[in-house]
């Protein structure tokens, strides 16, 4: 048990590390803070102001490497407002993180081959977009596309997709 003078000490260390300790007051915003999504329109402003290289980097970078995934993710959903920024990502992707953005642009294909193919000539890969699609599904709806610019891009996509292995080889090489 405490005797007076000891029950006073301790009081007093007590007021005084409260006194000390940092204010804690919850407020609104720190008690609903959750991560927000990333969002099309979130990394087109982040382009916009530090340009693709940058975005890019950070979205690559150690502090949160799974940053591009969530951009991928995006765009393949086939929403018109992720793919748009594919041709400012496109020139920044190399190695993994390109084979990422194929990827992401063979699965928006069941959702969106009208603008997936607007973008595969310069910004995608006809081998690993097209031959890569679930074909059962996008096979149908790439050969409905009936748009004047597009069909270059429609017949090329189909070719890749009816192809075998050899003939895909041969595609490639031409």
């Amino acid at each position: 048990m405490l005797r007076r003078p000891q029950l006073l000490t301790f009081v007093f260390c007590a007021a005084l590390a409260a006194a000390c300790s940092p204010r804690t007051e919850a407020t609104a915003e720190t008690e609903t803070a959750e991560p927000q999504a990333l969002t099309a329109a979130h990394v087109a402003d982040l382009i916009a102001a530090d340009g693709a290289a940058h975005t890019v980097a950070v979205l690559t970078s150690p502090a949160d490497p799974t940053g591009i995934q969530k951009v991928f993710d995006g765009m393949a959903t086939g929403d018109p407002a992720w793919l748009a920024l594919v041709p400012a990502i496109a020139p920044e992707t190399d190695g993994e993180y390109a084979e990422g953005l194929n990827y992401a642009l063979s699965q928006a294909l069941v959702h969106n081959a009208a603008g997936v193919l607007a973008l595969i000539p310069e910004h995608g890969s006809y081998y690993f977009v097209c031959a890569d699609a679930d074909h059962e599904t996008a096979r149908p709806l790439v050969a409905a596309i009936t748009e004047r610019s597009l069909r270059a891009s429609r017949d090329l996509c189909l070719k890749y997709m009816d192809a075998d292995e050899q003939e895909l080889e041969a595609l490639e090489a031409a």
